[in-house]
């Protein structure tokens, strides 16, 4: 075997191995997950778990990308988010 045949094996031996490491790693995010918060103008549980938050101060503002009622800001007087009765976390097996 030449030496660059055995270069191209070793880099698509390493590209499959990357690839089938890669492809485990992207479990699907949503299996157990039990609140998602986008804060794209409210405190709504986008989840469908309907662990909505009430909001109790905090304003909405941009966020790090610029863009608007994106994010939540505390001025440390008692704001708040919250997110009564989570049943699903209750549920939630601990390691």
């Amino acid at each position: 075997m030449t030496k660059r045949a055995a270069l191209s094996l070793r880099t698509i031996l390493l590209i499959a191995i990357g690839l089938s490491w890669f492809s485990g790693a992207m479990a699907d995010l949503s299996d157990g997950l039990v609140a998602y918060y986008p804060f794209d103008g409210n405190a709504q549980d986008a989840s469908g778990n309907g662990n909505h938050g009430t909001v109790n101060g905090a304003t909405l503002t941009e966020d790090r990308f610029g863009s608007a009622d994106s994010a939540y800001e505390f001025d440390g007087n008692a704001d708040a988010i919250y997110i009564c009765t989570m049943k699903s976390i209750v549920e939630i097996p601990l390691p």
